[in-house]
């Protein structure tokens, strides 16, 4: 079965409607279908509800929250294999924390990383990226 690792900027997209947001709708539909399986990390997630929270408000941010918890995604907690590797993967490249753990998470799940955030162009050789923009 094919695996997936949503970063913010593809959930960010898909609540945006911008460009790449149909790819994101037509993975979790799949992955409704449970014809793919969808991983996010949940810090990730945090990262999702501070840029909403800063940029559109609380009250969005909170029920952008409360979508995603719906969605047929597993919500991955941080435990000490994915935390390393995330270290790992920051200590090497130029990538943000959040990003370390889209990364790690991928790695760790043999997933594929669904984005559009060029600061993964980094990481390609490491990882397999699917391109939504």
């Amino acid at each position: 079965m094919e695996r997936y690792v949503l970063d913010s900027f593809a959930a960010l997209a898909y609540f945006g409607d911008e460009k790449g947001s149909e790819i994101v709708e037509k993975l979790l539909v799949k992955a409704k279908k449970r014809k793919i399986k969808i991983f996010m990390s949940y810090v990730n997630l945090g990262e999702i509800y501070y840029i909403l929270f800063r940029e559109e408000g609380v009250d969005l941010a909170n029920e952008a929250i409360a979508l995603i918890k719906r969605w047929p995604i597993d919500l991955v907690t941080v435990d000490e294999k994915i935390c390393l590797i995330a270290g790992r993967m920051k200590a090497t490249y130029s990538i943000s924390y959040a990003d370390a753990y889209v990364v790690a998470l991928g790695l760790y799940e043999d997933a594929r990383l669904v984005t559009g955030d060029p600061e993964f162009k980094e990481v390609e050789g490491v990882v397999d990226v699917m391109w939504i923009c």
